[in-house]
């Protein structure tokens, strides 16, 4: 059995109940220059949209199976995977426990109120680092284990070798959609930081044979000591499960910190005016922690003539923290048309 049959066979969970769109972003790409198509992967129910969703219709087949009653995950206040579990859990009948590394906040938007109303129990730790998080986790494991929940635990990200693999599908879903379309990617941009997604999407161009260049802008610091290292492992690793007789080396993992700005939740240049020119051109929205930065990188790699089309910016969501005070309140000011409206 080939690979790729191996890959369409998978166990998963629908999630999402319908194939997302790939659209072409006429006005967009008229302002930068650039032939650019969105794959709205933003598109979903509130909860349930986003790359996380792909990774746990894989992931969480496996939890199932296995019989698991409780789901444990960690991340920030403004974190899409958490946010992601938490409505996965309300949806298949799971209890759900989140590690979050923030203090509790006094105004409760976004991504923190969702994981609230989806009935996650929410454990606020303060400021840890990914990795004190993690071991966090395992801690919380234990004590639930103890008595006598049967815990299925997500990475930060719900990144794996196996959950990359939603991304392996992914990949095969793209270039189908854009073959109807007469169109061949030559790149495919978007934001990353736990790396199932560019794993997956790397595997992907790999077992096809394609030549399109995948380039993760990374939106967050210090998730693993060595970042390409761990996205090449999943890779790796996701190939071993379909029995992909391929081989995938660091230099196909093209990843880039130069859009990560202050760091992680933190602005970096040009976000702003990429949220803005994005909403008023094409009726989308990112946000300023995760996809914007993406677009930012996309205007600003157009913008040195470092960018051949056609590109297609895969989003990964998370427009939810738009509504997080600490971003809208700059959003509004940064955006001159904006904050010229009388309210």
């Amino acid at each position: 059995m080939t690979a790729l049959k191996v890959l369409e066979g998978l166990p998963r969970l629908d999630l999402r109940g319908f194939t997302t769109p790939v659209q072409l972003l006429e006005r967009f790409s008229e302002s930068i220059g650039v032939e650019v198509w969105c794959k709205r992967d933003d598109i979903g129910s509130v909860g349930l949209a986003g790359n996380k969703v792909r990774k746990l219709e894989i992931e969480l087949a496996h939890a199932v199976a296995s019989g698991a009653t409780h789901l444990v995950a960690e991340g920030s206040r403004l974190s899409n995977a958490t946010r992601a579990v938490a409505a996965a859990s309300a949806a298949l009948g799971l209890k759900c426990t989140l590690i979050l590394s923030h203090e509790e906040p006094h105004e409760p938007v976004g991504n923190l109120m969702l994981d609230g109303l989806f009935g996650a129990n929410l454990n606020f730790v303060g400021d840890l680092s990914w990795l004190e998080l993690s071991q966090y986790a395992e801690n919380v494991v234990s004590e639930l284990e103890k008595t006598g929940e049967r815990v299925f635990r997500l990475p930060i990200g719900c990144a794996s070798e196996r959950s990359c693999l939603g991304f392996t599908l992914a990949y095969a879903e793209l270039r189908a959609q854009m073959k109807e379309r007469g169109r061949k990617v030559e790149t495919i941009i978007h934001a990353s930081s736990s790396g199932g997604t560019h794993a997956g999407l790397v595997l992907g161009n790999a077992i096809h044979g394609d030549q399109t260049q995948i380039r993760g802008i990374v939106v967050a610091e210090n998730v693993y000591s060595d970042v390409v290292g761990t996205y090449l492992s999943y890779a790796r690793g996701a190939a071993k499960i379909i029995n992909a007789d391929i081989e995938i080396s660091r230099s196909q993992i093209n990843i880039t910190q130069e859009y990560l700005g202050e760091g992680y939740g933190l602005p970096t240049a040009g976000i702003y005016e990429a949220i803005d020119l994005l909403a008023a051109k094409e009726g989308l929205l990112v946000d300023p922690v995760y996809s914007g930065k993406a677009v930012a990188a996309i205007i600003d790699l157009a913008s040195k003539k470092e960018l051949k089309g056609p590109v297609v910016f895969w989003h990964t969501g998370g427009y939810h923290a738009l509504f997080d005070p600490s971003f809208a309140k700059r959003v509004w000011g940064s955006i001159e048309r904006l904050s010229k409206i009388k309210l």
